[in-house]
């Protein structure tokens, strides 16, 4: 398993490339990506996942605190550790409230080698949640950011995939959702309107780390996982089957799910029903995403080459 994916944000290049070469040097086959101040790095954090930022404290666009801010709003599992050889006390913390941040002097013995430790044990204590992760979780967050479609632009599509899913199983209720990196996000509902749910929460979360494609669970008070779990009571929820949706790239980005209001089985042509229809509801995806880019490109004229041409 490749070691944690780490931006490393110093706008002095040579300090950086020293620094980048001594963390390779240092840690467990680490993902570097470099960026120069504190807009690179919050575009790249919008832009890929990641699992730790490292930053100086002087930006040329404002402060390692600051980016720390940013990093909670836009990525808020992302540890953020302030790499800097500016005097711990001469940082104005109290401008930013409860934004945590680790601290590294740059100047330390070793340092490098306590960024490592510093660096490896956020990484590691991220994976620790209230639920499980897949193994490629970083990598299935990345692949989530093309589906972030307009659910009404959707709804047409992938609500009839819910409607067939509830009328061939004879359940009251069903749904296409995205899981993402704290919620699961319903773009089609059937039998219900509900909003997005925390992820601890969600029967989905634990369903797509199971090697089955389809996860069943015949009772949800009956499993150890749901007992005590009162949002799946409030939703009316007591039967469970859920599908995988997954990309050419064999990552998981959310569920077909069908729900019962009493316990039920359901059967081996149920489960390959249900999985066939997450690959048609997967391919509707794929589809309103290329329709997506198609209409940005088309609204972005080429530019004049000052030659006569477009370009």
């Amino acid at each position: 398993m490749s070691g944690p994916i780490i931006i490393f944000v110093d706008p002095d290049e040579s300090a950086r490339e020293e620094t980048l070469d001594r963390l390779r040097a240092a840690g467990d086959e680490p993902t570097l990506v470099a960026a120069e101040s504190l807009s690179a790095a919050e575009k790249l954090l919008c832009e890929r996942a990641a699992d730790c930022v490292v930053t100086e404290h002087d930006l040329p666009d404002g402060t390692g605190l600051e980016l720390a801010t940013r990093v909670r709003d836009v990525r808020p599992s992302v540890a953020c550790i302030v790499y800097t050889a500016a005097d711990r006390e001469e940082l104005a913390t109290d401008e930013f409230g409860d934004t945590v941040v680790e601290y590294v002097p740059k100047d330390a013995p070793n340092a490098a080698d306590q960024l490592w430790n510093v660096v490896d044990f956020t990484a590691s204590f991220r994976a620790q949640t209230a639920y499980p992760l897949p193994e490629n979780e970083t990598d299935r967050l990345a692949a989530l950011d093309p589906y972030d479609l307009d659910p009404e632009a959707l709804q047409d599509d992938v609500g009839k995939i819910t409607d067939l899913a509830a009328r061939h199983l004879d359940v009251p209720m069903s749904s296409i959702s995205l899981i993402k990196e704290h919620s699961q996000e319903f773009l089609a509902c059937h039998g219900a309107d509900w909003t997005p749910i925390q992820r601890e929460d969600s029967v989905c979360t634990y369903a797509i780390v199971e090697d089955d494609p389809v996860a069943v669970i015949e009772d949800v008070t009956e499993d150890p996982r749901f007992a005590d779990n009162e949002e799946l009571d409030d939703l009316g929820i007591r039967s469970y089957a859920g599908a995988d949706l997954t990309t050419d790239n064999g990552l998981t980005v959310g569920t077909l799910c069908a729900y019962g209001k009493e316990p039920r089985t359901f059967s081996d042509d149920d489960r390959e029903f249900l999985a066939t229809l997450a690959d048609v509801a997967m391919n509707i995806l794929e589809l309103h995403y290329e329709l997506s880019e198609l209409h940005e490109d088309r609204a972005d004229p080429p530019e004049d080459d000052g030659e006569g041409g477009r370009r």
